[in-house]
């Protein structure tokens, strides 16, 4: 009965107006599909098969997991938003949040989706929400099996154990944008190349570890680890640190990849992984295994920069700091806590200032280890009040030998010498190094009979000009052009 002398009203909210508003979070394909997996990895499933299909007016989405499953009442539960408490205590290997990521990872790419499970030595249970349905009916109406046959079909059957979970997302209306069929089908499958580059990336330490094995189409998604460059050039390793919130570890890697001239051309696409080289610089945020953020300073005031793009941290904390990193629905996005702050940024800045150095190394004079002398470099890097210029070493032992050789004739070897340092293409160079289809290489790079034929005649030069062959063979060796040909 109603108290009509109750101090206060309840006030529900319309079931369309709210599902409308949980399709608006700003999930992707990508970190909806990644969301899905973190249901089935807190379910302990160890294999996990996308697959789709795509028609002009019936496309859909099938992820399917050996997890342990669902009884009804669970089922229902999961159906229903904002399932979980985000306050609630979890277990160390859970990777939920706040009970939303099934319903609004969906909605956000499709009006309806179903859920079929089944645990083991129990029946099977489906529920499904359609929008329209639901628009209908103006209530809250969960449907208790699938809406028609089609979607039974796509549905299928448990095909990974006695025991697991499926999920089917149709009416795709978020996916097939343009109405053009062939356009919508090219789209298609362009966006879920990506979806296996980034369920790689997020979940490569449980696909490494062989904990967990996930398909797209039958085709196994490979990791993607973002320090684990090349076999031949390991990334270097600086300290570890471990700081603490509340008693809780968190763990502090900084790595500074190879440089880009040790790796072969597969391992430069590698490197470039989704987004590109230098937006993947920067801090990896792992929860409980997973990754969270996938470079990016989060909030520190960096910017994102070319010299920095070797420079990669990794920091691990528990789920049970969600509040304190303000881990947001998605899962995709942080913030560093006041409490840790002016330390992260001590770590991060020293780590750059070491990716820096390894970066421009060719354009200074650096020491070899177990070397008593410097390597000559053809180009010097200068830098004042900010403004870093590139400009030909002068005093280099080729330099010199032309420019007392010309005599009268000198200066304008000099100044032509200062025109091409002028003439610099820098901007160019920019962006075709941010280009991910593109690799920068030299001239001479994979032509070393050419570069051993310009040693030869730059020794007899400097041996013809009074220097001892044994002088001129030290000299050329010493110059980074001829380092390769050792």
């Amino acid at each position: 009965m109603k108290d009509k002398d109750a101090k206060y009203d309840i006030v529900r909210p319309e079931a369309e107006f709210q599902f409308q508003a949980a399709r608006s979070y700003g999930y992707s394909i990508e970190t909806s599909i990644a969301d899905l997996i973190d249901n089935s990895i807190s379910a302990k499933a160890t294999k996990i098969n996308i697959s789709f299909g795509v028609d002009r007016y019936a496309s859909f989405v099938r992820i399917e997991d050996n997890g342990t499953g669902m009884n009804e009442k669970q089922l229902r539960d999961a159906m229903r938003l904002g399932s979980l408490n985000p306050l609630t205590e979890r277990s160390d290997d859970d990777l939920g949040r706040f009970g939303l990521g099934l319903k609004t990872a969906s909605f956000a790419q499709c009006r309806r989706f179903t859920v079929k499970t089944k645990k083991a030595r129990l029946r099977e249970y489906v529920r499904c929400w359609d929008l329209d349905f639901v628009s209908k009916k103006k209530d809250w109406v969960l449907l208790k099996d699938c809406i028609d046959q089609h979607s039974r079909t796509n549905m299928g059957e448990l095909t990974l154990g006695n025991n697991g979970t499926i999920v089917l997302w149709e009416k795709m209306d978020r996916l097939m944008e343009s109405e053009e069929h062939n356009l919508d089908k090219e789209n298609f499958y362009r966006k879920f190349e990506n979806v296996k580059r980034h369920l790689g990336l997020i979940f490569h330490r449980y696909i490494e570890r062989g904990n967990l094995e996930i398909t797209v189409m039958n085709e196994i998604v490979n990791a993607i680890n973002p320090f684990d460059i090349s076999p031949e050039y390991p990334s270097q390793e600086l300290q570890e640190e471990k700081l603490s919130i509340k008693g809780q570890p968190i763990l502090i890697q900084p790595y500074i990849l190879p440089h880009e001239s040790k790796l072969s051309a597969e391992e430069k696409i590698q490197i470039q992984m989704i987004k590109g080289w230098t937006a993947h610089q920067g801090i990896y945020l792992y929860r409980n295994q997973r990754l969270i953020s996938d470079g990016g300073w989060l909030d520190l005031d960096f910017r994102l920069k070319e010299n920095q793009r070797l420079c990669r941290i990794s920091i691990d904390l528990p789920n049970t700091l969600d509040k304190e990193w303000q881990i947001d629905v998605k899962k995709a996005s942080a913030k560093i806590p006041d409490l840790i702050r002016k330390r992260i940024k001590e770590i991060c800045l020293s780590a750059i200032e070491k990716a820096v150095k390894v970066y421009t190394h060719r354009g200074a004079y650096i020491r070899r280890r177990g070397e008593k002398k410097d390597t000559t470099f053809l180009w010097i890097a200068k830098q004042k009040q900010g403004v870093k210029t590139y400009s030909i070493n002068e005093q280099h032992p080729l330099y010199e030998l032309l420019f007392n050789h010309l005599g009268t004739q000198s200066l304008i070897f000099k100044d032509y010498v200062k025109l091409l340092a002028e003439a610099i293409p820098v901007n160019l160079i920019i962006n075709d190094f941010a280009d991910p289809r593109l690799t920068i290489g030299t001239p001479l790079q994979n032509k070393v009979d050419v570069l051993e034929e310009i040693y030869k005649s730059a020794l007899k030069v400097l041996v013809e000009s009074g220097s001892s062959e044994k002088n001129a063979i030290a000299q050329l060796n010493a110059m980074d052009v001829f380092q390769k040909l050792k």
